[in-house]
């Protein structure tokens, strides 16, 4: 009985999206203020990151921001060498700004990742820019070939 309990935890844990892929250091997480998650979505060859981040004391904080930048994502290989950051390409303005959560309130922000014709393992790793609430949460995932 002991034997086949041990062969269905091992083909469960075989079937689980991220059996296979390479251990990746969680990043430094977040506040105990804020409750947070990263999620890939594989979708044929482009990655779906989003970062969702709760309120879940029961007072309202003030996410405080440099600029009018509020996240960012990245994707690299799974040896570390960064292959794509969404906000590469973009401007942000220099302006104090904040956005205040309300207690059991959320936010989430999403950006997708064409993959760039690309295979194999990757590491993507989402950030919350606020100053004074950051947050940085990575986790690993794979584009099947073509």
């Amino acid at each position: 009985m002991r034997a086949l309990k041990w062969l269905v935890v091992a083909a469960v844990w075989g079937c689980s999206p991220n059996a296979g892929l390479p251990e990746v250091e969680p990043g430094p997480g977040s506040p105990p203020e804020l409750g947070s998650s990263l999620n890939v979505r594989v979708v044929e060859d482009s990655a779906r990151l989003e970062i969702h981040v709760t309120n879940v004391t029961s007072s309202p904080i003030v996410l405080e921001f440099m600029t009018t930048q509020r996240y960012d994502f990245e994707v690299s290989s799974a040896d570390g060498d960064p292959v794509w950051r969404w906000s590469a390409d973009k401007a942000f303005g220099e302006a104090l700004g904040s956005e205040s959560l309300e207690p059991g309130e959320s936010r989430r922000y999403e950006a997708t990742w064409a993959g760039g014709g690309g295979s194999g393992d990757f590491i993507a790793t989402a950030r919350i820019v606020s100053a004074n609430y950051p947050v940085e949460l990575r986790t690993a995932f794979r584009l099947p070939a073509e």
